[in-house]
């Protein structure tokens, strides 16, 4: 089943897919994810089972899994030319095994990684074994940087291993292994403090681009016939009265447009649930609702007339010039809320929402009368 939400970019948390800002960092930089959640009568690959451990039918790599195999198929290739290949897959698999336990209780212990850790994971064994060589992991954000001290360790166990074999005509992969390993370790480890002290993440690392969702299959229903009933046509407006419908029209979208505006303004402005926060949306939800109200009438009186008159004329001019005022009132709340966005002098923004509450109580008394 499709679990929508989306992750923040500064702090790696999951965010509610209608949130607008960030609970943890209060950051408003998100990237989308779907995730598809693997269904329980589904079953999991055996590479997956092999090298990964699940999380709720997402994977990420295990090294205690990785370094258990490879352990073991490194000495057992060693034992074929011995004349104890038994013994030597006996000690492989104990080696191995033990190798695996350990990892196990590390996993164990540290419990689950973040879900941004679990997100930028599962991109196919090949290329999340090549991350796990070269590349660090932000622990908070889950993307990939290089790592110099990965790469500096990497060449210099191929230039040991070569020397082993060459040179000191070491023949047995084993020893090989142990001998570039020996030498790789120490610069590994420098790394590693220089990595940890001097945090190499960057403000915005060069990211690696989220996989996409994993796509099951799906079950194909029956589709129902669905008949859709004919709706009677619109009544035409006379000739005279579509310069008014025209003008009805574009101040909706005009209204729409600034309305938006003024939402996402007063949602920076006002952390909610503020006494504030609440008092400035609930003006604005009774604003919408009254220019709703007035346009919706509007657009019915020139629909249902059948002919022109002076009082039609009168009252659509009226709504005409309320719609107006509402937009104003609109408008003026959006300026004010961007002067005051960087201090904390709203006075005049709360003096807007009193004189906005006054003209929706006017609008309101004039229809009821």
């Amino acid at each position: 089943m499709p679990n929508d939400y989306k992750i923040c970019n500064s702090c790696g948390e999951k965010v509610d897919v209608n949130a607008n800002f960030c609970p943890s960092c209060k950051s408003q930089s998100f990237r989308t994810k779907a995730v598809i959640v693997r269904g329980s009568d589904e079953p999991v690959s055996l590479k997956h089972k092999l090298f990964y451990w699940n999380y709720d039918g997402e994977f990420v790599l295990s090294k205690s899994k990785l370094s258990a195999i490879s352990i073991f198929l490194i000495f057992f290739i060693s034992g074929l030319n011995t004349t104890i290949p038994a013994g030597y897959f006996t000690v492989s698999l104990i080696i191995s095994a033990i190798i695996f336990l350990l990892g196990y209780l590390i996993h164990i212990i540290r419990g689950r990684p973040k879900d941004a850790v679990i997100h930028y994971n599962d991109y196919g064994l090949g290329t999340d074994i090549f991350h796990l060589f070269f590349f660090w992991q932000n622990k908070k954000t889950g993307e990939f940087v290089p790592s110099k001290t990965k790469i500096i360790s990497f060449v210099i166990f191929i230039v040991f291993a070569i020397l082993s074999l060459y040179r000191l005509s070491i023949y047995t992969l084993g020893s090989i292994v142990l001998f570039a390993v020996f030498f790789e370790t120490p610069a590994f480890l420098i790394g590693y403090g220089i990595h940890k002290l001097t945090n190499p993440y960057p403000t915005n690392p060069k990211r690696i681009p989220p996989k996409e969702p994993k796509k099951m299959p799906k079950k194909e229903e029956p589709k129902a016939v669905k008949t859709t009933p004919k709706q009677p046509p619109e009544p035409e407006v006379i000739p005279k009265f579509v310069m008014y419908e025209n003008k009805i029209e574009d101040l909706k979208a005009e209204y729409d447009a600034k309305e938006k505006v003024a939402r996402d303004l007063i949602e920076k402005r006002f952390t909610p649930p503020q006494i504030t926060y609440t008092r400035f949306i609930s003006v604005v939800d009774k604003a919408t609702e009254v220019f709703n109200s007035e346009y919706s009438s509007a657009i019915n009186i020139l629909h249902l007339a059948s002919e022109e008159s002076p009082r039609i004329d009168s009252e659509i001019e009226s709504k005409i010039a309320v719609l107006n005022s509402i937009i104003d009132k609109i408008e003026d709340l959006t300026n004010e809320l961007v002067l005051s966005m960087d201090t904390s002098k709203d006075e005049d923004a709360k003096n807007l929402i009193d004189d906005m509450e006054n003209l929706i109580s006017s609008v309101k008394d004039y229809d009821d009368s």
